[in-house]
């Protein structure tokens, strides 16, 4: 077990990089520029810049108005809440289509509340017959031969960041071209993403592979030269994959071949941990509550995060750097290396105070600790039943009319 380390986070930015590469030498890959600093100020800069009507004209396009605040919502900065009420106030129904995108990313979490580690196995027995190859070493290299999916690749390995839509034909392309196994495949990518939120990447790769789902997900090159502007095709020499019909690329993907019942996959809790006889009380400052503006961060008390090998061990180097980056604006939180129990233990901590998380991994890490979860801020007051949250629709058809009133439309 490594000894404990307790950092110091340095304020200027450049500082802070150099720091960080020093303390986390095994960390991979590099860091990213000021287009991508972390922090509650820069979501704020970008939710205030957003342009609601940009966004719902072209969104779907890889040129197109994104606000890019999803590494911002996943490590909260920034809530949904806020998102939503501060679209709505300025653009009022013109927010109609933002505001569902982001209900998006709310129902991935209830269902991750509501499943725990089983969105990590098969939810439901797949539509159509899917591979369990293992992910080739092309893919990790992004040398697939097709310029758009290297591209894609390009963007997720250097730079954290995919395009939703880019997103989608990624993993269309591994699942359902390649037969890989989604498991693998979701894993690798939640792991380079700064919005590596596992319910949204996850749940997203079983809705393409139609495991959570009614028909899987693919595309055909005119989608993707529409929605690219031939960035990619227009010079591409190779003989497309993608260049056919629905019909056909149905009949060539799918044809004679029987769908497998679901697979479970296992996943790595930690050991129980003796409960703790210390007396302190601290809030515990986890990686989906980087923000100054949260409540817990008022509460007259010792604060502390831990960077934590079984939460972020694997995490390349400009996921810890965006981390530090929203640590850098949270003056009084002590910022610690190591493993939690032992981080606490070191601190005299016998009971904590932190947000609620479907995060089974670091709940186990924290229930030695008497641990008090405090509610996150709710996204919508509509109560929202497990039966609705088997599909999206249903859960829209409860929270559409609670967050959008007058301006909602029946879907």
């Amino acid at each position: 077990m490594a000894q404990a380390t307790k950092l110091i986070i340095p304020c200027d930015r450049a500082e802070r990089l150099q720091y960080i590469r020093r303390m986390f030498p095994s960390a991979i890959g590099s860091f990213l520029g000021d287009e991508w600093r972390g922090g509650r100020h820069e979501a704020l800069k970008r939710l205030n810049s957003m342009d609601a009507v940009a966004y719902n004209r072209n969104r779907n396009f890889l040129n197109g108005a994104v606000t890019k605040l999803s590494p911002f919502f996943r490590h909260g900065c920034l809530t949904l809440k806020e998102a939503s009420d501060g679209a709505q106030e300025r653009f009022g129904e013109h927010a109609e289509k933002f505001v569902f995108e982001l209900a998006w990313r709310d129902y991935w979490r209830h269902v991750w509340y509501d499943l725990g580690d089983g969105i990590f196995s098969d939810i439901e027995d797949p539509k159509v017959a899917l591979g369990d190859k293992l992910m080739p070493d092309f893919i990790r290299q992004g040398i697939t031969g097709l310029p758009c999916m290297d591209g894609f690749i390009r963007d997720l390995t250097q730079y954290g960041y995919v395009h939703n839509h880019a997103r989608m034909w990624f993993a269309a392309y591994v699942v359902h071209w390649l037969k890989v196994d989604w498991r693998e495949a979701a894993d690798w990518f939640e792991h380079h993403l700064l919005d590596g939120d596992k319910a949204s990447n996850h749940l997203s790769w079983q809705w393409v592979a139609s495991l959570f789902s009614s028909k899987p997900y693919y595309f055909n090159k005119e989608n993707l030269a529409r929605y690219t502007g031939e960035k990619y095709c227009a010079n591409c020499k190779i003989t497309c994959p993608f260049d056919d019909s629905y019909e056909a690329l149905n009949d060539k993907l799918f044809a004679n071949l029987t769908p497998a019942p679901a697979k479970k996959h296992k996943v790595s809790i930690p050991l129980k941990v003796a409960m703790s006889t210390h007396q302190a009380v601290a809030i515990f400052v986890h990686d989906e509550m980087l923000s100054a503006a949260h409540p817990l961060m008022h509460k007259p008390m010792p604060k502390i995060f831990v960077f934590d090998d079984l939460l972020h061990g694997r995490w390349p180097l400009k996921r810890i750097q965006f981390v530090a980056d929203c640590l850098s604006e949270l003056q009084d939180v002590e910022v610690w290396m190591g493993d939690t129990p032992s981080v606490l233990k070191e601190r005299g901590v016998g009971q904590v105070i932190t947000q609620q998380t479907p995060n089974r991994q670091l709940r186990a890490l924290l229930e030695p600790f008497n641990t008090t979860w405090q509610p996150e801020v709710k996204f919508t007051t509509a109560e929202i039943s497990e039966k609705r949250l088997k599909r999206f629709s249903r859960y829209w058809e409860k929270v559409g009319p609670d967050l959008l009133g007058e301006h909602y439309r029946q879907p």
